[in-house]
């Protein structure tokens, strides 16, 4: 009984996220800090790449995120998902009057929830950015709506 038990609970730990279709495309509007667009592509059912180009405080950015996904549909409502990664990022910077190259890397963590019966995606997330040369951006949250293709 023990190991049945413990045998279902990584089983319910490890799930990985079946409302994301591998293959499938999303593209969409990140309305949030940076505000801008969000493409995502999942190359399994667990695992994405997302990229994002945005603009804030005479800030422009463009940012590349691998993403891990899990499924929360077994405990909560089919499409409601977790997912967690990180990445890189580069862009230009208004600093007293003068433009300035800036890079760093990023965190990603939110919550994401699929509609069943429609191609729409959205998720809430916050991504922290750590810049090499300027101050960073640390309370960075945005809501994503994105359009999934072939769904």
């Amino acid at each position: 009984m023990k190991r049945l038990f413990i045998t279902l609970l990584l089983g319910v730990c490890i799930q990985t996220v079946n409302a994301q279709t591998k293959g499938n495309p999303q593209l969409g509007l990140r309305l949030g800090l940076p505000f801008g667009a969000t493409a995502r592509y999942f190359f399994s059912d667990a695992n994405a790449v997302e990229g994002i180009a945005g603009v804030y405080s005479g800030t422009f950015t463009v940012t590349g995120l691998y993403e891990r996904h899990f499924d929360l549909s077994p405990q909560t409502t089919e499409g409601l998902g977790w997912f967690i990664g990180g990445g890189a990022h580069m862009g230009s910077r208004k600093t007293d009057g003068n433009m300035k190259f800036i890079a760093g890397v990023d965190g990603i963590g939110g919550m994401d929830y699929t509609f069943p019966s429609l191609p729409l995606n959205l998720s809430l997330d916050w991504k922290p950015a750590i810049h090499f040369n300027t101050s960073s951006d640390l309370t960075d949250f945005a809501l994503s709506v994105r359009y999934t293709f072939g769904r």
